[in-house]
């Protein structure tokens, strides 16, 4: 009887690893092929060489919270800081990569085609791949428009910032400039391969209650003003989205009115004003097909006892469709059902897709993160009972474990 043989995984022919990572067709299959052994994540590239079909989008999950290491495997202890976790809706399993760069102290800003834009307690800001690791820089943050000077020097007190509506001068430190100034960063394209991009973003004053919205292309050294959208405009921005088709940005303030315009060409700002009064706290723009949405999320609010503050989470949403009835007016019709549809809203560039398209997926809902406080307020409403359920924490942290 032959001696019992174990095959070494390890030693896989590359060519043939490779033949098999061609035949992949969901990018968590790859990421997990890759985490194999060494050989394996050496020997295929950390993003797929060939073009997988669209994939519904991953949710990152707020960080592990510090009381989950008792209950971790000691295989992610040593990255526990800097391990980011997101969330496959379509097979409910978690995804870690070890991001040390996406983590404490640096803060996620937005996220645009699969490409986080992080900022930190320096000037500096730049967008990351989470597969590929792949950073590319944006003009620092010493460079924006409002920004009269900066310092490390001038400790506590580092930014000399110019408030848009006061013009009076005020001091901003850098935690401040990271946590509350930059409020969020978009990029028109991906920057894959060298591909040239508009990065926009909303810079809101630690003053008075205001916003303006900032511009830099890439391979730009400084921040400018979006022409009539900057210092002094009076429409203060709460969110923002690009539309590939048209080439044009479009932006929402906080009573429903929005910008349209295109930073590739002068003098194309259009503003159109809404007569009606959009209800709840935090309005995001989404734009499905041919139509503009706008996702009104209302947040409650609950005392803190442990950290004595105050915690807020989701509590509704509330949708909206763009009618515009010409010069420079239109008004929000509040939509009841959306079908097919999947939303997904939060610091990224918020987007729609069709449920038909992904076997196992459910229309009428809207996937939600944590953009507003620490509460790790993620979940899912079905607007068929207009229910709100919370991604399963308790799974994730066993997830985590196993």
């Amino acid at each position: 009887m032959a001696d019992d043989y174990e095959a070494d995984w390890s030693q896989i022919p590359p060519d043939l690893l490779a033949s098999i990572a061609k035949n992949l067709k969901i990018y968590g299959d790859y990421v997990r092929l890759r985490s194999v052994c060494v050989n394996w994540r050496s020997w295929l590239p950390p993003a797929p060489p060939h073009r997988l079909p669209c994939q519904l989008p991953w949710l990152l999950l707020p960080p592990l919270p510090p009381t989950a290491t008792f209950h971790c495997n000691p295989r992610h202890l040593r990255h526990q800081g800097s391990l980011r976790s997101f969330y496959d809706l379509l097979n409910g399993k978690i995804n870690s990569l070890n991001l040390p760069e996406a983590s404490y102290p640096r803060r996620i800003c937005g996220s645009s085609h699969g490409w986080l834009a992080l900022v930190g307690d320096t000037p500096e800001i730049f967008c990351q791949n989470p597969l590929t690791t792949t950073k590319v820089f944006l003009a620092p943050l010493s460079t924006l428009p409002s920004v009269v000077s900066f310092s490390f020097s001038n400790v506590g007190r580092e930014y000399s910032v110019r408030d848009p509506t006061s013009g009076e001068i005020y001091a901003v430190d850098l935690r401040q400039m990271r946590d509350f100034s930059v409020r969020k960063v978009i990029l028109s394209h991906s920057p894959t391969n060298g591909s040239s991009f508009i990065a926009l973003g909303i810079i809101s004053s630690n003053l008075t209650a205001t916003s303006e919205l900032v511009f830099c292309k890439s391979g730009e050294n400084s921040w400018k003003s979006v022409p009539g959208l900057g210092s002094g405009s009076g429409f203060y921005t709460e969110d923002v989205i690009y539309c590939e088709p048209e080439g044009q940005f479009y932006a929402v303030n906080k009573v429903g009115d929005v910008a349209v315009f295109n930073l590739s060409t002068s003098d194309s700002l259009v503003i159109i004003r809404t007569a009606d009064t959009i209800q709840g706290d935090l309005p995001y723009l989404v734009k499905s097909g041919e139509e503009l949405l706008l996702v009104s999320r209302s947040l409650g609010a609950e005392a803190d006892i442990v950290a004595y503050c105050e915690v807020y989470e989701t509590i509704g949403f509330n949708v909206y469709r763009f009618r515009d009835v010409g010069d420079g007016r239109a008004y929000w019709d509040k939509v009841m059902e959306l079908g097919d549809r999947i939303l997904f809203i939060g610091e990224n560039s918020s987007l729609a897709l069709w449920a038909s398209d992904f076997p196992g997926s459910k229309g009428n809902c809207i996937y939600f993160t944590d953009d507003h406080s620490k509460s790790n307020d993620v979940g899912i409403l079905d607007l068929a009972d207009n229910c709100i359920e919370p991604l399963p924490w308790t799974n994730w942290l066993q997830a985590l474990s196993d």
